[in-house]
C-alpha cells in the first residue's frame, strides 16, 4: 500500500491514533521504521524485518524527506509485500516520522525500528510472547552494538536483567542502568499506552522527554537478556555526533522528567536525574564555552535548576547523598 502526504508535525506530545484492532491469539504487531537518507542500509533492516518468524504485521515505512535511493527502496518493498505502507512526508524529524506511524497503527501492539539497525529473525516472536505470558504492557531485549561492517563495538550487557518489574521498580532500575531502556527500540509496547501520547517535534534526545511518561503508563515491564536487537552506529548518526547547542534538548528533556518525577510520586529517581542534570551541564559548559547562543540557552536553564535544588533538599534521603 502506498500513501504520499506532507505531515504537520503534532504539536507538543499528542497525537491522534487509528482505531486498534481487539485482542486475539494472533495479535497484529505494527513495526514503525522512520527512514530518512538510509539508501545504504535500508535494504539489511527490511530483509530482517520481513522474514520475521511471526508473519501477522503491519509495516509503516514513513520516508522523512529523503534526497537519496531510500524512497524508491521504499516504493519496491512495498510492491513486494502487502503487508507494508509506505508514506513520503515533508521532511520534519524522527519525531514527526514516529508520531505519523503511531497515527497510522492499527496492531495491539507496536514496535519502531530505526532503518540502519536490524533485528534477529524471532525478534516479534519472542518479545510477543513474552508480552502475552508476563502481561507485560512493554518488553525489552538486550542490544548489540556494531559498527557497519558487524563487528560488536561494545559487547551485550551481561548485567542486562531478566526479569518483570513493575511500574515503579523498572522506573527506578532503568534510569540506574544505561541508556538501552531509554532509546525507542529495542521494545515492543502495548499500543493503548501510546493512546493521545507521541514525541516532541523539533527536538534531539526525543526519547529522553518521553521516557517518564511512558513507563507510567504501564502496569508490567518486562525484560529480555537476550540479543534480539542490532544497534549499528554510523558515523553519521545522531547518537556519535560532536557536543552542540542542540545537546541542551536533553537537558530540557532532564528537567521535564524531573518534574514528572516529582509529581507523581517516584521521589528515589530524583536524586539520580538531578546527577545526570548536573553531568550534562559539566559537558555543556566544557564543549560550548565559546558559543555565545549556547551560553544563554545554559543561564536560562540554570535558573529553572535552582527549582530542582529546593525539591532535592526536601527529599529524604542522607545529607551526604544529596550534596
Amino acid at each position: 500500500m502506498h500513501d504520499s502526504q506532507s505531515t504537520e508535525a503534532f504539536p507538543g506530545t499528542s497525537t491522534h491514533p487509528a482505531p486498534v484492532e481487539p485482542a486475539t491469539g494472533n495479535p497484529l504487531v505494527t513495526i514503525i521504521l522512520p527512514v530518512y537518507n538510509v539508501a545504504k542500509w535500508l535494504d539489511t533492516c527490511m530483509q530482517s524485518i520481513v522474514k520475521q518468524t511471526y508473519a501477522n504485521l503491519q509495516i509503516i515505512l514513513i520516508d522523512d524527506g529523503s534526497t537519496d535511493e531510500s524512497p524508491a527502496i521504499c516504493e519496491h518493498w512495498a510492491a513486494e509485500d502487502s503487508r507494508i505502507n509506505v508514506v513520503h512526508q515533508q521532511n520534519a524529524g524522527l519525531s514527526a516520522a514516529r508520531n505519523t506511524g503511531l497515527q497510522l497503527r492499527k496492531g495491539e501492539y507496536v514496535c519502531f525500528v530505526d532503518s540502519d539497525d536490524y533485528v534477529e529473525p524471532d525478534y516479534v516472536e519472542r518479545m510477543l510472547d513474552t508480552a502475552l505470558t508476563e502481561q507485560a504492557d512493554m518488553v525489552v531485549c538486550n542490544i548489540r552494538k556494531e559498527d557497519e561492517d558487524g563487528n560488536p563495538v561494545k559487547e551485550p550487557d551481561p548485567a542486562f536483567e531478566a526479569k518483570t518489574f513493575t511500574c515503579r521498580q523498572y522506573m527506578a532500575y532503568a534510569l540506574r542502568s544505561s541508556w538501552k531502556h531509554i532509546v525507542a527500540w529495542n521494545k515492543l509496547y502495548r499500543s493503548s499506552i501510546w493512546n493521545d501520547f507521541g514525541y516532541p517535534v523539533g527536538k534531539v534526545h526525543e526519547d529522553e522527554f518521553v521516557f517518564a511518561q511512558l513507563i507510567a503508563r504501564c502496569s508490567r515491564i518486562a525484560c529480555i537478556s537476550d540479543v534480539l536487537y542490532h544497534y549499528v552506529q554510523h558515523d553519521g548518526s545522531i547518537m556519535n555526533r560532536k557536543f552542540s547547542i542542540r545537546n541542551l534538548d536533553r537537558i530540557e528533556a532532564l528537567y521535564q522528567r524531573f518534574f514528572f518525577l516529582n509529581a507523581h510520586g517516584f521521589h528515589d529517581c530524583l536524586l539520580h536525574t538531578f546527577d545526570s542534570i548536573l553531568i550534562n551541564f559539566m559537558d555543556a559548559e566544557k564543549y560550548l564555552r565559546n558559543d555565545i547562543q549556547a551560553r544563554q540557552r545554559l543561564q536560562s536553564l540554570s535558573i529553572q535548576g535552582r527549582k530542582l535544588c529546593l525539591i532535592c533538599l526536601q527529599q529524604p534521603s542522607s545529607l551526604p547523598k544529596k550534596i
